[in-house]
């Protein structure tokens, strides 16, 4: 396990030292001037010119460049907002936890709704409960996420006006910032409309969340299915079910977890169009995360910005699918030896 673990790390290391690489070369095809998209410093004067190339070794050839701008970006320094000025890294640090609430509980209420409707699917024998099952999972797996989220919006927000249809909370409440994550910071706090501030709060997560669930959620449905179907089939089941085991025990005991590695894997497969999705609902929802900072910082032309932002969302990204892996492999300790060729 030592061994896979430290190949895990070595990808990581690679996969970032090439994300890294893509966006440098991104910057500088970039137009304007590269000590600006690099610092954010829209008219630097002479003295912080010559700062800038000191800093980004501008002077030095493209990849000593290159190998300054990674120690500076691994450091936490993203430079400064051309348009505000600000920290990208602070900037990052107050949308960021926004995104991660809508993502977290999005792919856990996916997980909970999503491998009961999968075992259901694979234990019935009502052959027309497993079409229609499988028909649903693949029109969620199939539909624009924009279109969705502008139906719900029409039908829940506007017609019959139940839900809020933008927004992350009402202005009325002042809730003190403690973590970044509302709903936790909600909780914390000992304001004496807590409970009304909680309920708006998950009336405001109700419709994005609904969205953004469809994808990870038709995955898990599907994957469940089959992978449960396969392990219930192998000879080990039949072996404990020969034993007098029961039922209950043979799935939930051993069936199960085993099933759930290849969905944990699948799912990590996914992260990429998972965020892609989120993105798209920030912006339908107005939901103050990652996904509108950035299209926001696409129209009025922030480079500096976009740059902090790819960069923390990809590694994100590369982070949490390395780790769906490590823990894929820790359910599952037979891929490792499919994966290098070992006996």
């Amino acid at each position: 396990m030592l061994n896979y673990l430290l190949r895990r790390i070595n990808l990581f290391v690679l996969t970032t030292l090439m994300l890294f690489a893509v966006v440098y070369a991104v910057t500088l095809a970039l137009p304007g001037e590269l000590s600006s998209n690099l610092s954010g410093i829209a008219d630097p004067t002479a003295t912080q010119m010559t700062q800038i190339q000191d800093d980004y070794n501008l002077n030095h050839g493209p990849v000593l460049g290159y190998l300054t701008y990674v120690v500076k970006r691994i450091s936490g320094d993203f430079g400064v907002s051309l348009n505000s000025g600000e920290a990208i890294a602070d900037q990052l640090l107050q949308v960021l936890p926004a995104s991660l609430e809508l993502g977290i509980l999005s792919i856990f209420l996916a997980l909970l709704i999503g491998v009961p409707i999968g075992m259901l699917v694979t234990l019935s024998r009502n052959a027309t409960l497993q079409r229609v099952v499988m028909t649903v999972t693949l029109l969620g797996f199939s539909v624009p996420v924009f279109w969705l989220g502008l139906l719900q919006i029409i039908t829940f927000g506007i017609q019959f006006d139940w839900l809020p249809a933008s927004g992350r909370i009402n202005l009325m409440y002042d809730i003190p910032d403690f973590s970044g994550l509302l709903l936790i910071d909600i909780l914390l706090s000992d304001v004496p409309w807590r409970s009304a501030a909680m309920m708006d709060a998950w009336a405001h997560l109700i419709l994005p969340m609904s969205v953004v669930m469809v994808l990870p959620l038709t995955i898990i449905i599907r994957i469940t299915r089959v992978s449960l179907a396969e392990e219930l089939d192998k000879n080990y089941i039949r072996a404990l079910e020969a034993r007098g085991v029961s039922r209950y025990h043979l799935i939930m005991n051993h069936a199960l977890p085993n099933a759930m590695a290849e969905v944990i894997r699948v799912l990590g497969l996914q992260l990429g169009p998972i965020a892609s999705s989120t993105i798209i609902v920030e912006l339908l929802f107005s939901w103050p995360g990652v996904g509108a900072w950035l299209v926001a910082a696409l129209r009025q032309g922030d480079y500096t910005a976009l740059q902090g932002g790819v960069l923390a969302i990809s590694l994100f990204i590369v982070f949490l699918s390395i780790l769906f892996d490590i823990a894929h492999t820790a359910l599952n300790p037979i891929s490792r030896k499919e994966i290098y060729g070992r006996n």
